[in-house]
């Protein structure tokens, strides 16, 4: 959970990137969910998943660091998933069917 998994560093680096008047960030949080097994299968991602709301793991809405958070970060976030994607279209684009 180091970037968090929602509104924490990454979402929020995110958002300071995209929109950061909408951001507050003498307002940002540091929360984690807590009582959560850390080696154990079942968790809130991995291999054994069990449903959650964030309201009923967070006070705050947060989960993760959202105070590390930067537009800097975001702007890097944003080019390596956009990366990505242009790869994906590429090879989408590419692509044709073999026939016997």
């Amino acid at each position: 959970m180091e970037y968090g998994i929602h509104a924490g560093d990454a979402e929020t680096s995110i958002i300071l990137a995209l929109l950061p008047d909408q951001v507050k960030m003498s307002q940002a949080v540091k929360e984690y969910p807590q009582g959560l097994p850390e080696d154990s299968l079942v968790s809130m991602e991995g291999k054994l998943p069990f449903a959650w709301l964030t309201k009923e793991l967070s006070k705050s809405g947060v989960m993760g660091d959202a105070t590390v958070a930067s537009k800097e970060k975001g702007d890097r976030l944003l080019a390596s998933v956009s990366d990505g994607w242009v790869q994906v279209i590429k090879d989408v684009y590419s692509f044709r069917q073999p026939y016997l």
